[in-house]
């Protein structure tokens, strides 16, 4: 039996790390209470992530949240919500940014601590999953943007 392209690329897709990422965050975890508090929806696939934030010294102390996203913006909010604690709106912003570069196709070296961003590199030839993936980096940008 012949694998087509179209399945290999969604094996590829949703392979066993995107998944994990993804469990991390099955389980609401809001934070009591939050400095800010934002939710974001791809107006593609209906997918909608809710981000508490605390921050101090301009860099994040905490994120609370609530998903229901499909596995792949489950997955990218599972990184963002390990990682983007200690960082600040700047450094957020440019893992932001380059993931977006690197779903549009172009090779990606990210910063410590963003390097496993880089498993979402399969979902490139999926366009209409992009916005999904990059809720998590909208809403700490506005979450900043309503802190001042």
């Amino acid at each position: 039996m012949t694998v087509s392209m179209n399945e290999a690329e969604l094996a590829a897709l949703y392979r066993p790390r995107i998944r994990e990422l993804a469990a991390r965050v099955r389980s609401d975890r809001r934070l009591k209470n939050p400095e800010a508090t934002v939710s974001r929806r791809s107006h593609v696939c209906g997918s909608m992530i809710t981000l508490d934030l605390m921050r101090e010294q301009g860099r994040i102390t905490a994120l609370g949240w609530r998903s229901r996203a499909c596995t792949l913006g489950m997955a990218s909010l599972g990184l963002v919500t390990e990682v983007a604690v200690g960082q600040c709106r700047a450094e957020v912003a440019a893992a932001g940014a380059a993931l977006w570069d690197l779903l549009h196709g172009q090779e990606q070296v990210f910063a410590s601590p963003w390097e496993e961003l880089s498993v979402f590199s399969a979902a490139r030839g999926f366009p209409t999953r992009f916005g999904s993936i990059m809720l998590p980096f909208e809403a700490i940008n506005e979450g900043f943007r309503q802190m001042g």
